[in-house]
């Protein structure tokens, strides 16, 4: 994704690279085009390219880019008379949720950016562009905007837990339909959460301001982003011109690349004048980060009083803003005022934190066994 980060303003761009390396549905022969994907409620895009505003359809703005505006309220509309009628048969807060006016819904949390995100999947697996451009600039939160699949899902499991709707359906054939619903949704977000962290389909690019505020904004963005386990491949210092500023250090050895742009003498109107920038979106996959990158390793000691450690590579430009608490079978992590969900592997999900420490750039939480939970003697554990 690129977007355009303006004075003091650091952006999120995220490009699915829809190729042959994808894991994702073959794209077809001809599929060559890029897709631009706006949320822009004001639809600047279109009137910037000189193009006919068509909210929900991909417009051509040159021979091989077209541009998608989504409008989520609309969306939120469709989608919503469609799931209120079954999940107003399951009872309970689940059917007090399906009482809400659809023009209400706008204010929850990560309902929208969900279903701009379900359309955007599947635009990225339906064989037709070859690159799908999220521009996350505007008034677009793009930590928040990255994180909603886990948000949504976490909202999903409290008001209405997995076990809960299928002992449920099991017994009450008319919360079939209900259950199934919200089953999709969560199959939705986990669809999506595994696209966003797969490297060889997804690349995240932070375009900040030179100077020391797009300096910071960026170290901050790239903490978030590895937390999430999103591969970030580039840094674009959108500087004015002349500004005499020093480009923006990334913090990372290794794939990040750090390139510089320079003010344009006439507002770029075409996809032509959006070339003459010299920004390259590289097809080439990424590698996995941060905490998709985690690993668990057996430290010490055997049965309760084994040790275990979960670690990641992980940059912490704010070390007073680190936090760790736990959800059920989640490690919630914040840094920099973001937080994420880690889900833990079967073995620490019976064991309790003992501490965390972050050392040279990797992060390490130990866990020990939890008496009540842990396996007996003789009873395999996994």
């Amino acid at each position: 994704m690129l977007g355009p980060g303006g004075a003091g303003v650091t952006t999120v761009a995220a490009a699915f690279a829809v190729g042959e390396g994808s894991s994702r549905r073959a794209r077809t022969a001809d599929a060559g085009d890029t897709l631009l994907v706006t949320l822009d409620r004001f639809r600047q895009a279109s009137r910037v390219f000189g193009v006919y505003s068509a909210p929900g359809q991909a417009v051509a703005v040159s021979q091989q880019t077209h541009l998608l505006e989504l409008d989520t309220l609309a969306m939120l509309g469709e989608t919503w008379a469609v799931l209120r009628g079954p999940m107003s048969l399951v009872g309970g807060a689940v059917a007090d949720v399906a009482t809400i006016d659809p023009d209400e819904l706008g204010g929850m949390p990560g309902i929208e950016q969900l279903l701009a995100w379900r359309r955007i999947r599947d635009e990225a697996v339906s064989g037709r562009w070859r690159r799908v451009v999220v521009d996350c600039s505007g008034g677009i939160d793009p930590l928040g905007f990255l994180g909603v699949p886990g948000l949504v899902a976490g909202y999903l499991e409290q008001i209405w837990p997995r076990h809960r709707r299928l002992a449920g359906a099991a017994e009450t054939p008319r919360l079939a339909g209900g259950a199934g619903i919200v089953d999709g949704l969560a199959a939705d977000c986990s669809d999506i959460a595994g696209l966003l962290s797969d490297p060889t389909v997804t690349r995240a690019h932070v375009v900040t301001p030179a100077g020391s505020h797009g300096r910071e904004s960026a170290h901050r963005f790239l903490a978030a982003l590895d937390l999430m386990g999103v591969c970030t491949t580039e840094v674009v210092v959108n500087r004015g011109r002349d500004d005499g500023q020093d480009p923006v250090p990334t913090g990372r050895a290794g794939s990040l690349r750090c390139v510089e742009t320079q003010e344009l003498s006439v507002e770029p109107r075409t996809v032509a004048a959006l070339r003459k920038l010299d920004v390259r979106l590289d097809d080439e996959p990424g590698v996995v980060v941060g905490s998709a990158a985690a690993q668990v390793e057996h430290v010490s000691g055997t049965g309760l009083s084994s040790v275990y450690r979960l670690s990641w590579p992980q940059l912490l430009p704010d070390p007073e803003t680190l936090a760790l608490g736990r959800s059920g079978d989640d490690l919630l992590v914040t840094l920099s005022g973001v937080r994420h969900r880690v889900t833990l592997p079967s073995v620490l999900r019976r064991c309790t934190v003992l501490d965390a420490r972050w050392d040279d750039g990797t992060l390490s939480v130990r866990f020990s066994p939890d008496p009540a939970v842990w396996p007996r003697a003789g009873h395999t554990d996994d």
